[in-house]
């Protein structure tokens, strides 16, 4: 059985850099962070830990963009999430970024609670672009990365059936660091990917 104090809620750059590489982690300074993210936690960590950037091949994630210059582009939530009349030329007030892709889905840093949201692009013409939570926060999204990374051998064998029971404790590794990991629709996919 997984404990919790084996998996750390708030990770330091140690902890990140041991799984994910040295220099992995994109670390802005004060003067990268948009001012559209307002979230007090979310800046705290960018600046202070930093977040990775990397390629996670064993599940297709990839954080590299944060790399770019302007990595951390505003987005209006209200018009991606469908909560904005088509003819509504209002300036946004809620605002998201990108800070993950797995194929055409994204990751979501919400800017002014922290959370992060799965974003189906797809579906963003028909209110239908919200497709739930994904995980708690910035630092909750760090430890599940790292999780897949220390994994990453034992998710890409050919052996199945080690595959197969590569991905069950990672997924309770997971829902351990991050409740919202057991319902989410991201996650789920990431999964069923696996197997």
């Amino acid at each position: 059985m997984v404990k919790s104090e084996d998996i750390p809620s708030i990770p330091d750059a140690a902890w990140l850099e041991e799984r994910l590489g040295e220099g992995s982690l994109w670390r802005p300074s004060e003067a990268d962070l948009p001012p559209e993210l307002t979230h007090a936690g979310s800046r705290d960590f960018l600046l202070r830990v930093g977040f990775p950037a990397v390629h996670l091949d064993a599940v297709g994630i990839d954080t590299r963009h944060l790399r770019d210059e302007d990595a951390l582009e505003p987005c209006d939530a209200d018009e991606f999430y469908g909560n904005r009349y088509p003819d509504d030329d209002s300036p946004p007030v809620n605002f998201c970024f990108t800070v993950a892709l797995q194929n055409d889905q994204h990751l979501m840093l919400e800017a002014a609670d922290g959370g992060i949201t799965h974003y189906d692009p797809n579906g963003w013409d028909h209110a239908d672009g919200w497709q739930g939570p994904a995980s708690e926060s910035l630092p909750a999204l760090a430890v599940l990365l790292g999780l897949i990374a220390e994994s990453s051998d034992a998710l890409e064998t050919s052996d199945d059936t080690a595959r197969a029971a590569a991905v069950t404790a990672l997924r309770e590794r997971m829902t351990v660091g991050d409740l919202l990991v057991h319902d989410s629709e991201f996650w789920d996919q990431v999964f069923e990917d696996l197997i």
